[in-house]
């Protein structure tokens, strides 16, 4: 029998089981199974080795079964499982041999989420009906067929994001994300911004967010897309007025709630802040 620990963090939730401690191997099926809304259901599934307690291993796997490499808001539910039933305070998570480290601090839980890797768009997917510009960091698309113009930075953290900042872009979500998905055969995790313009005037403003998680769809929190969202508001204000943002610190809301990110520099790097809840335990039968 395998006991599982389901964990909510604003409404992402997940289903965490320690593999050393299990008695049966999951499989991709197993895990798209109780992932499911008619059995257990989670947003993403947690597989955990706590056999080094400094360094534990973290398999994460996405509602359809795809393999994920990194979720913020789940890696922060993991240190509060840690916390609770190992007492550990500060450790290294691994996920697709990346190290993040992971801290209890103060009230809520902080994940050290790394340097950001700006991604540049294959061109050959130039055809008849898209027509795309990338300058700088930030790609255009034009599509002929949707009459629809909208613009966003590709990056990754670990798993790939699209920020889109783009006016109206929430309005056509649905019409954006077919067009990214195409354009990057469905590898992206793609972020809408409805309020970029009032934080590039203002930058003290929280960040209004809305996330479709590849593998998941439309989560009411998603912390590596809180992330990536920050990241790109930091570099838009800091290219539109060609100079470092005031305050290091940029909070994003979300339906689920509010989390906040913070930038080192030099190397740049960013620090995701936010609560995490245990809902309770089970059996996987």
């Amino acid at each position: 029998m395998t006991t599982y620990t389901k964990l909510n963090s604003q409404g992402n939730d997940f289903i965490l089981v320690e593999n050393n401690k299990c008695s049966n191997h999951l499989t991709v099926d197993d895990i798209k199974h109780y992932s499911s809304r008619d059995v257990i259901g989670c947003d993403q599934f947690f597989i955990i080795n706590t056999s080094n307690q400094s360094h534990v291993l973290c398999d994460v796997y996405n509602q359809d079964g795809s393999k994920a490499c990194q979720c913020g808001n789940g890696l922060r539910a993991t240190m509060l499982f840690l916390y609770e039933k190992y007492n550990i305070k500060e450790t290294n998570l691994i996920v697709c041999d990346f190290s993040y480290r992971a801290k209890m601090k103060d009230n809520a839980i902080s994940i050290d989420m790394g340097q950001a890797t700006y991604i540049n768009i294959n061109n050959d997917y130039q055809n008849d009906k898209l027509k795309i510009i990338q300058s700088d960091l930030v790609v255009t698309i034009e599509s002929i067929n949707d009459k629809l113009t909208f613009s966003f930075i590709p990056l990754s953290i670990g798993n790939k994001h699209c920020v889109v900042f783009s006016d109206n872009c929430i309005k056509h979500k649905d019409e954006i994300s077919s067009i990214i998905d195409q354009v990057f055969n469905k590898e992206m995790n793609i972020g809408f911004i409805s309020n970029a313009k009032d934080f590039i005037n203002k930058h003290k403003t929280t960040i209004d967010l809305i996330v479709n998680e590849r593998g998941a769809g439309y989560t009411t929190s998603c912390g590596s897309g809180a992330t990536a969202a920050a990241i790109c508001m930091f570099k838009l204000y800091e290219l539109e007025h060609e100079c470092k943002v005031d305050s290091s610190c940029i909070t994003i809301k979300q339906k689920g709630g509010i989390l906040t990110v913070i930038k080192s520099y030099n190397p740049d790097s960013y620090e995701l802040i936010g609560p995490s809840v245990i809902e309770g335990e089970g059996n996987l039968e």
